[in-house]
């Protein structure tokens, strides 16, 4: 009798267990916050995007967002997770202080290991263009003389950043370039000017899209290889830029996208990083084909646009014609009309005495009251392209450091 009893509790025992294990400690147990991997650099002051994912019982909790002071955490951003997936995702700015930030997400008791990024200070670069927006030049051998360019001097004048012709797909033209972007980058960096480089695109006139493609991906490995031979990316360089301009009228716009695409992807495959897009808009506006998926492709690319006006002028905007028309139609217009643009190219007549560089005037003798006038004709003083960029020093420093991709996202 005692026996048979025992025999009871035991049973009883053993369903009590049973079915504790199938209720409240499987549903603990999975229980869990993850997050993300974060960037492994971040400029100071500008947005951190934290994602991640919470399961069991967490889903549709708070997360908090804790970055390590000291020897403590302090929740810098709160967000509740998806009830029905657990997903969650928030942002907050790099703090300034920290050069290697730890950053970790909380949700009950549950902790996420902690990542670290490094925080880069953002660029001392002033705004000293016109609409109080960064200035800079962009060079090629029609800026070229006897006389060697002053950097030091185009620095002191405001210039913040300089794109150079690096590389053009006619070889004649590409031999012409590389001895004076050879020369004049490691001059302008030394100076505390940002660096760029260009490719100036030469299309075969044909209607063979093989060829098409061929082409533009010799062009693109003519441009990675020379990118390479100027030291490559550093924290000093800003993206290669593709120059579309020029291109004749009996190549379609069919090959003339793909002759693009192709360029772009191969160049952002050879070099890590996405290359920049400059054009005018009419080019922009009749040469491209405008179906959906072309349309969000160039999307990922920062534009460097050729619009004469002056920035400092509200009633000039870019990608429009004068009071908002007319209304050129490309991938990087918004439904506003306005454009989301990177670089814009304001002017082909700025003044090369303010900008250290050498000139020669196209009829009479040098002024007296000016250094960089040498006898001879040339193309005169005011030969020269200025540009602005469209941001902070915050934003240049993280598109020098590959930190600032366009997206389809920013389109309205």
């Amino acid at each position: 009798m005692k026996l048979t009893n025992l025999k009871k509790i035991a049973v009883t025992l053993a369903i009590a267990i049973a079915v504790s294990l199938l209720s409240t400690p499987a549903q603990a147990a999975s229980k869990a916050v993850s997050m993300q991997r974060i960037p492994s650099s971040v400029i100071a002051g500008k947005k951190i995007a934290i994602s991640g994912k919470t399961s069991g019982i967490l889903k549709g909790h708070n997360v908090r967002i804790q970055i390590k002071k000291g020897e403590k955490w302090k929740t810098v951003k709160t967000v509740r997770s998806s009830k029905k997936t657990g997903k969650w995702s928030t942002s907050f700015a790099a703090p300034k202080s920290n050069v290697a930030l730890s950053i970790r997400a909380v949700s009950g008791s549950k902790i996420t290991k902690s990542q670290t990024t490094v925080v880069i200070a953002p660029l001392n670069i002033v705004a000293a263009g016109p609409g109080g927006r960064i200035l800079g030049v962009d060079l090629s051998r029609w800026q070229s003389s006897d006389q060697p360019l002053d950097f030091n001097r185009m620095a002191a004048a405001g210039v913040g950043f300089a794109f150079i012709k690096g590389s053009d797909g006619l070889l004649t033209e590409d031999a012409l370039a590389i001895p004076h972007v050879t020369t004049w980058a490691p001059a302008a960096k030394a100076a505390g000017i940002l660096v760029g480089y260009y490719h100036f695109a030469r299309i075969p006139v044909t209607a063979d899209l093989a060829v098409i493609v061929a082409d533009a991906q010799m062009q693109a490995a003519q441009a990675s290889t020379r990118l390479a031979d100027l030291g490559g990316y550093d924290t000093r360089t800003l993206p290669y830029v593709l120059d579309m301009e020029g291109v004749s009228t009996k190549i379609s716009d069919e090959a003339v996208t793909l002759w693009t695409i192709t360029w772009l992807d191969a160049m952002q495959a050879a070099t890590g990083r996405a290359p920049i897009m400059y054009s005018y808009r009419n080019f922009l506006a009749t040469r491209y084909l405008l179906d959906p998926v072309t349309v969000d492709k160039f999307r990922n690319y920062h534009l460097w646009l050729a619009q004469p006006g002056n920035p400092a002028d509200p009633a000039v905007q870019v990608g429009q014609g004068l009071n908002g028309r007319p209304c050129y139609e490309s991938a990087w217009k918004q439904s506003d009309c306005t454009y989301v643009w990177t670089f814009w190219q304001y002017t082909n007549s700025g003044d090369r005495e303010l900008y250290g560089i050498p000139w020669s005037p196209s009829a009479g003798e040098c002024p007296v009251d000016v250094t960089l006038c040498f006898p001879g004709n040339g193309t005169g003083r005011n030969h020269l392209d200025m540009n602005v960029f469209n941001g902070t020093a915050a934003d240049l420093t993280a598109l020098v450091n590959g930190l600032w991709v366009r997206s389809t996202a920013e389109y309205r």
